[in-house]
């Protein structure tokens, strides 16, 4: 298996939890809310890292692929 595709994923995920942090504003209780806030801190100081080690066009199209498949899956989900 591509190393370098696996690091690829690992991040488009986590930029797409990024946004889909956006969808949740003001909706999760204040505990929860802070470990998640510092989850996200710690994530992007790792994203930095990982990103200088990435193919950005590779990264760009597999993170798209995921935040399309997720918009498609809500659309679904509230028929």
């Amino acid at each position: 298996m591509n190393n370098t595709f696996e690091w690829n994923v690992l991040v488009a995920l986590f930029k797409a939890t990024q946004e889909q942090q956006g969808m949740l504003i003001g909706q999760t209780q204040r505990e929860a809310k802070m470990i998640f806030n510092r989850w996200m801190s710690e994530g992007d100081r790792l994203l930095k890292l990982i990103e200088q080690l990435s193919d950005e066009e590779a990264l760009e199209e597999l993170t798209s692929t995921i935040e399309d498949t997720i918009h498609e899956l809500r659309k679904q989900c509230t028929k």
